[in-house]
């Protein structure tokens, strides 16, 4: 599989690809070099291989990668975030759309997805977890902040969070569950709370 290298020569004044080659269906992988600032699409960037970088990631659209996707600054995405390998990233992993991994999430910064989170391995952040869908995790959930969700919370491993822990919906985590403050869920499904407090916020049905 071929290997496209981009380096600063490949970068406009504004930090934007500006080379030869259509980056929205590219046949490899894409290595990017463009010093430790971003390096900016205007379109999505779809890779059949890896996308490593060694600086911040931006596209206007998706970024979608076959392989492992990671950077040594941010991933931001106007679009989708997906990776048929590890997502990783030294700053945070920011996606309008959801964030999909065949392996495992891990950002040093917060992880915010407009859509669900999902990881076949572990999600990890050095901040705050934000999905406005459902946060599904093949192995454990960390985080250095709250852990939020717009719907259901499901762990194959344990839940521990640096903040507070708030699902929308269900929590199931097939380990313990750790929070420095309130676990917020519509029912504990599975799971049990070994620090935190839970509050259910279901309306059980009363018979008259």
């Amino acid at each position: 599989m071929k290997t496209l290298k981009l380096t600063i020569k490949d970068i406009d004044a504004d930090r934007y690809y500006n080379g030869p080659v259509d980056l929205t269906k590219f046949r490899g992988n894409i290595e990017i070099d463009a010093g430790e600032g971003w390096c900016r699409f205007k379109t999505s960037v779809k890779a059949s291989g890896y996308i490593e970088s060694v600086g911040t990631v931006y596209a206007a659209g998706d970024i979608v990668s076959g392989g492992f996707l990671k950077s040594g600054g941010d991933i931001f995405s106007g679009g989708h975030i997906k990776s048929g390998g590890d997502i990783d990233s030294a700053g945070y992993v920011y996606s309008h759309g959801y964030i999909k991994s065949g392996g495992d999430i891990f950002s040093g910064g917060d992880i915010i997805s407009g859509g669900y989170i999902n990881s076949h391995g572990y999600i990890k952040s050095g901040g705050p977890i934000f999905s406005r869908s459902y946060i599904l995790s093949g192995d454990y959930i960390e985080s250095g902040g709250d852990i939020v969700s717009g719907s259901y919370i499901y762990s194959f491993g344990y839940i521990n969070s640096g903040g507070y822990i708030n699902s929308r919906g269900f929590i199931k985590s097939a380990g313990y569950i750790q929070s420095k403050g309130l676990v917020t869920c519509k029912q504990m499904q599975i799971g049990e709370v070994a620090s935190g407090e839970l509050v259910e916020t279901r309306v059980l049905a009363q018979t008259c």
